[in-house]
């Protein structure tokens, strides 16, 4: 009884085992693996049985999990022990199995370099593969394995594969010489540029992205190899793909700045144009005449004229190239009519990657700092929406405060208000704020409509405000009285009031007060005293800014008062009777003690002016006039854009700096050699071997001699061959083909032949292809007889040869 139980237990199992395999092997069917589900529980040796299994789907399988185990850094299982197994697969015909093989080669190689250069050899055989993507994965594979010894077999390769007729295995030659520069490069350079050169005159557009990589990353300073191919590249431009085409603009760039004449700008708003010519000015936003157009070199205008359909372009790098193209090479009237202004703007503004905007953005930024009209009449589409991101609204704010003018001060100080009263982030606010700031310096009435507005916020909403926004909002107010202190002594006696009544709690904001009450004592010096006076008794509950301030406040109005009773007085100031002076020195005493060692200082400093007597040093030390906030320098091309420019990326900085020309005296003396003639192009494409329509024959019933590229014409008339006829050609192996009629084709087959059925067939005429030999003698004799029922020769195939 238990026998027969283990019996149907074991069937039971077997059975079990049989299903599992078939429902893997019709998932296989289905295109998963057939070990999806329990691969991960194989042990050592069966992993190792499946590597040595002649089943690809097996090997395929296995090598799955191996390079699973890769990626996962799985420890459970040393899968360096199996790399003679798996190296061993690299002769499979399974092209999925070769590309996880070289995987598996290219992290272990270096590991056991005697055991891989077993491999080079069936590495090497796959570089003649009839597949170019074998082609190149191969060349790829054997330029990664890192040995020494192998340098020589890679540069054959590469010596071998560089007249490929295939687009992408030449592209995997210029990879493979980035590496070879590389890794040995004080060895090879001459050999690479060799190579890189006759590469350089390829006509097919694939291959010139992969030029232009190579370039950037080798030969970024050998601008002198493009002169024979500057006009090409100009005009294959819109051929390339996206980051070729930004490489190659960056370059161009540098290659007109090096060796292109300087355009000249002529004012067309006078009759004499010849004396009104100037060369293009080294700073971008500086040139003289009010109306005028650019006169450029020919290979120039080409440069950009082909920089004028990337407006439809979808990736944002090639659309910031052509922006800086136009920077750097042109005027701000032929920036502003390219329309790339408008295409920046948009793409900016409908991206939703916030990496992408947020480059866009402040690319925007940095051109409107320094021309605003460029973006002048896009003002609306930089408010920010309740969706974006804190630092993109955040660059919209201060991209508005570069485009605020007369026309548009009024709508766009209308929206900041509303951010600054509806909006909860910090930071935000605190930018609104700014540039609301930057709307007050229009005009007087738009500065007391701002500081009004300002102080009515402290006032109404003071327990809303962190100290942050508050010191925002005092600091907005004291730089702009601050411009005009007498203009706006109003507000400052309103300021007055704020510290007075602790509207104003925090210490930075209360600091920057009592700083603006010194600025205005040579103005209104009545009443500063009484501002110390009421804040003196407070002095130990200030901050350590505020009792800084306090302190240099009553330092300041002492000079003042010494020099008012010098003029009243000529030249007698008593201190024992001076009020401020005894402020002072009660502030001075407390100072002394201060757990703050700045407010020490300070006292330390200023007592030992006052107790030697040197007024007048002190009068010009604590008085002297400070620079307005306003007067900030005009931004040029030379500059770094601005200094405050904290939010931008510096490298984003550094890219659109102005590049001055620099046109050496002998490209400017040689205007009658032409440096950049073209050179021939190369066309690979009459290297191709494979059998198609593209190769042998056209439409118009021509056909094509391989290798040559040379239409030979089907007139009845011509002289060639007589085996070359309408329904004959022959291939580059030099097997001949003709065409046959479906009698023709099923004349061999005896089983349609004796039926009547067959005999009832119409005789309808198609074409099917025969190969024959290559030889130019006769065709076979059944070429031209007529089916009939009565043949008897059979043939085993539809395809006929000719003999010799």
């Amino acid at each position: 009884m238990v026998d027969s139980i283990s019996q149907i237990a074991s069937a039971l199992e077997s059975a079990k085992a049989i299903t599992l395999e078939a429902a893997a092997v019709a998932s296989s069917k289905l295109g998963e693996s057939s070990y999806t589900h329990y691969s991960k529980n194989l042990s050592t040796q069966q992993l190792r049985n499946l590597l040595n299994s002649r089943n690809s789907r097996e090997v395929k399988d296995a090598m799955k999990r191996i390079l699973s185990i890769l990626a996962s850094n799985d420890t459970s299982i040393d899968i360096e022990e199996f790399f003679s197994d798996v190296v061993k697969n690299i002769s499979s015909d399974d092209i999925k199995v070769k590309r996880m093989v070289y995987l598996y080669l290219l992290r272990y190689a270096e590991k056991d370099q005697n055991l891989a250069l077993l491999s080079v050899n069936a590495i090497q055989k796959t570089l003649g593969d009839s597949n170019p993507d074998v082609r190149a994965f191969s060349l790829k594979a054997l330029s990664d394995i890192k040995i020494p010894s192998l340098t020589p077999i890679v540069l054959l390769s590469v010596r071998k594969l560089i007249v490929d007729p295939s687009p992408v295995v030449r592209s995997e030659v210029l990879y493979t010489l980035m590496k070879l520069y590389r890794w040995k490069r004080n060895e090879l350079e001459e050999d690479i540029i060799d190579l890189y050169t006759g590469l350089l005159c390829d006509s097919d557009p694939k291959v010139i992205s992969s030029v232009l990589v190579v370039f950037k990353e080798c030969f970024p300073d050998r601008l002198e190899l493009l002169h024979g191919h500057y006009r090409y590249f100009c005009q294959i431009l819109k051929k390339l793909d996206s980051w070729a085409q930004s490489y190659l603009i960056e370059t161009l760039i540098r290659y007109c700045k090096r060796y292109i004449i300087k355009p000249m700008v002529v004012d067309i708003s006078s009759s004499d144009r010849s004396s009104n010519c100037v060369p293009l000015p080294d700073k971008y936003n500086q040139i003289m005449f009010p109306v005028y157009e650019l006169r450029m070199d020919k290979d120039l205008e080409l440069f950009i004229s082909s920089l004028k359909i990337l407006r439809f372009s979808t990736n944002p790098v090639v659309i910031i190239s052509c922006c800086n193209a136009f920077f750097q090479l042109t005027t701000p009237n032929d920036f502003r009519n390219s329309g790339f202004p408008d295409v920046l703007t948009n793409i900016a503004i409908a991206s939703s990657n916030v990496g992408v905007k947020s480059l866009l953005l402040q690319s925007i930024l940095l051109y409107s700092k320094l021309d605003s009209t460029l973006f002048q009449q896009f003002n609306r589409e930089f408010l920010p929406f309740p969706s974006d991101d804190t630092t993109i609204v955040c660059l919209k704010l201060e991209i508005l405060a570069t485009l605020i003018n007369d026309t548009n001060v009024e709508f766009i100080l209308r929206e900041l208000k509303k951010i600054v009263k509806h909006q909860k982030n910090e930071k935000i606010i605190i930018v609104a704020s700014q540039t609301m700031a930057s709307c007050g310096k229009l005009s007087v009435t738009l500065e007391s409509h701002i500081m009004k507005w300002f102080i009515k916020v402290i006032e109404t909403e003071k327990s809303g405000l962190t100290n942050n926004i508050l010191d925002c909002f005092v600091n907005i107010i004291r730089e702009l009285v601050s411009a005009n202190p007498r203009r706006h002594l109003k507000f400052i006696l309103k300021l007055a009031d704020l510290l007075t009544t602790n509207h104003v709690r925090a210490d930075n904001a209360r600091a920057g007060i009592i700083w603006l009450f010194g600025e205005i004592a040579g103005i209104e010096f009545k009443v500063c005293p009484d501002i110390v006076r009421i804040l003196i008794n407070g002095f130990v509950d200030e901050g350590p800014e505020s009792r800084r301030q306090l302190i240099l406040l009553s330092a300041k109005l002492v000079s003042y008062e010494y020099d008012i009773s010098n003029e009243n007085s000529n030249g007698s100031y008593n201190v024992e009777d001076s009020r401020v002076m005894k402020m002072f020195q009660y502030l001075a005493y407390l100072g002394q003690f201060d757990d703050n060692y700045g407010v020490r200082d300070m006292v330390r400093y200023l007592t030992s002016l006052f107790d030697s007597g040197k007024y007048e040093i002190a009068a010009l030390l604590l008085q002297a006039p400070k620079p307005n906030i306003w007067d900030k320098p005009i931004l040029d091309g030379d500059s770094d854009f601005v200094e405050d420019t904290e939010d931008i990326d510096h490298d984003l900085i550094t890219y659109h700096s102005y590049i001055p020309w620099d046109v050496s005296d002998d490209v400017i003396d040689s205007k009658t050699l032409d440096m950049r003639e073209p050179l021939p192009l190369k066309d690979y494409n009459k290297f191709k071997k494979s059998f198609s329509s593209e190769n042998y024959v056209d439409t118009s019933n021509s056909f094509v001699r391989d290798n040559a590229s040379e239409e030979i014409p089907t007139d009845t008339t011509s002289t060639h061959s007589p085996s070359v006829t309408r329904n004959s050609f022959t291939s580059s192996t030099g097997k001949k083909y003709k065409l046959q009629s479906l009698d023709e084709f099923f004349s061999d087959v005896p089983a349609m032949r004796s039926t009547k059925k067959y005999n009832s067939l119409p005789k309808k005429k198609k074409i099917v292809t025969v190969v024959e030999s290559s030889s130019e003698g006769e065709t076979d004799s059944s070429e031209d007889d007529e089916t009939s029922e009565d043949e008897s020769e059979t043939s085993s195939s539809g395809l006929e040869s000719s003999e010799d």
